[in-house]
This record gives structure tokens, sequence and C-alpha cells, in this order.
């Protein structure tokens, strides 16, 4: 593994953080920030989070960092991986670059992304940025994978990042949907909006591409099929893009299913019964040893 190290520029602002940083509000940051990348890697592996006591060797691995530098300004420190990794830890001989960078790495683009987090994860991150006031932001700079020291990334860590990171846990994925079918009774050409009702209720408000226009004009107050990519929004409301879409034929209801009554003899007459036909009519025409064996495993206790 390449010896060089990757420094990280934290960069924290805020109304208690414009002339330096206090000492404890900087040992607040520092064990706030730390409790967030470890509660994030026992996550991401299962495990629980918030362990109260001693942090144990991967935990000491995974917050192992030199702090490097400070620059004047809010609060401007340089922090670099430690190569000599607590407890023995072997798994960064074998991994690309140290185990707390790919760890800092996949936090800083969950929350880049910002996908739900653990509420510990969030919590210690809140409080590391309000340790420079209720104003407080976090400004990560790191540099890409394999460019050490150039083509840096920043992510920025603020209440308002953090509240929509809160939010989207809190907000269920959407139900997914590639067909639907219903009845086809509004149509919209300009712009090009429909809805089908299916048969449980949902109304289905489809937008669809100018190509399947002339298609739809025939297919109004019909039953249809449609697919497409389609989210549900609530119990009775949908939305999809239209990909394709055809009407679905009504079944034909012969005499065979009629709701009269129909005698025995009507019957037999319409299928050309005439004799008493007896079991060998519906049996098998040879019966072989091997339905023998097959039968007496279906009736077998």
């Amino acid at each position: 593994m390449n010896e060089a190290t990757d420094s990280i520029t934290l960069r924290l602002e805020g109304a208690r953080a414009r002339r330096g940083v206090v000492l404890s509000d900087f040992e607040t940051f520092i064990d706030s920030f730390l409790a967030a990348l470890r509660d994030f890697d026992r996550d991401r592996r299962g495990a629980p989070t918030k362990k109260s006591g001693h942090p144990e060797a991967r935990a000491a691995a995974i917050t192992s960092f030199r702090l490097v530098g400070f620059r004047e300004g809010s609060g401007i420190a340089t922090i670099e991986p430690e190569l000599a990794l607590a407890g023995g830890d072997n798994e960064s001989l074998v991994e690309s670059e140290p185990l707390q960078m790919m760890n800092l790495r996949a936090l800083l683009s969950s929350v880049d992304r910002e996908e739900p987090l653990p509420d510990s994860v969030t919590d210690s991150l809140e409080k590391a940025v309000r340790s420079a006031g209720e104003d407080g932001t976090l400004s990560v700079e790191i540099p890409e994978p394999g460019h050490a020291g150039m083509d840096c990334r920043s992510v920025l860590i603020d209440a308002e990042r953090i509240a929509r990171i809160r939010a989207a846990k809190q907000t269920p994925p959407p139900r997914v949907v590639t067909s639907i079918s219903g009845r086809l009774h509004q149509v919209d050409f300009e712009p090009d909006k429909l809805a089908i009702r299916s048969s449980d209720g949902v109304d289905w408000i489809c937008r669809f591409p100018e190509e399947l226009e002339s298609q739809i004009e025939e297919l109004v107050n019909r039953f249809v099929w449609a697919t497409g990519s389609g989210t549900f929004q609530s119990a009775s409301r949908g939305s999809m893009q239209l990909a394709a879409i055809k009407a679905v034929e009504a079944g034909i209801q012969t005499g065979l299913f009629s709701g009269d009554p129909i005698s025995g003899d009507d019957l037999a007459k319409a299928q050309n019964v005439t004799v008493p036909q007896g079991l060998e009519a519906v049996g098998a025409p040879e019966w072989t040893d091997a339905d023998e064996a097959y039968l007496a495993a279906l009736t077998s206790g």
C-alpha cells in the first residue's frame, strides 16, 4: 500500500467560531465527529450503535486520524489517516486505502446524497456543527481516491441538510409499479396526460409520449392495459410515465355459462351424449404400470 497519506480539511464556521474556536467547543466538535464515524461504521456492519465505554479496536481504527494543521480563520483543521491502526486491524492491509478513509468517504457520500442515516449519526453530526453556533456549518474537503492532494471533493454539512436526511428516513420508499389496467376515463392532449381508474379504485394520472396520441384517441372510455414507470402517491392515487398502452378485450359469455337453468337432457344433447358413458369414458385409454405406480404414490399415506 502507498504510504503517502491523504489530507482532509475540516472547515468549521459559525457565530461561535468567527475569531477562532474555543477549545471546549473544538473538543465537543471532535468528540461528536468521531462518534458519527464510529456509529456509521457500526450501522453498516449491522452492529448496535451508541456503545458506551472504551471504543473497541475497530472503532479506534475507524477514527484513527492525526491533526497535522490548524489554520487561522473560523476553524480550519487538517487531518490525515494514522497508518498504524489501533488494535492490530489487518483489514487495511488488503484494501486500496486505509479503513478510516473508506469509512469517511462512505459517510460523506451518504450525506451528500442525503440518504437516511441512523439517529445516532445524525445526532452526532448535528452536535458537531452546532459546536460552532446555531448557524454552524462543517465543510469537509477530501481528495478523490488515488489523487492524494489533488481533485478534492467538498461536502457541506449544516442544520438544513441534517433536517432533510432525517426527513428522508421518515419517508417510506415509494411503491413502484410497471403496469396498470383499468378504464381510461379522461384524456388531455395539451399537455399529454390521461387518467386510468383501476378496479381497486386507484386513479392513475399518466403522461404519455406524442407517438401514442393516435392510439389513445381510440381507447377513451375503454378498458386498457398500460406499461411504464409508475409510483403510488397515496392509497387512491398514482402517477405513471407511459411506455405502451393497449385495449383489454372484454370476454364473451357463451351459452354454456348462461345464468338460465338448463336441463340435463339439453346439456347431454348439446354435447352429443346419447347413452350412459361409465367411468371408462373419462379414464385413460390405456392404463399402464407406470400410471398405477403414480396413483399409488398419490394415495399412499
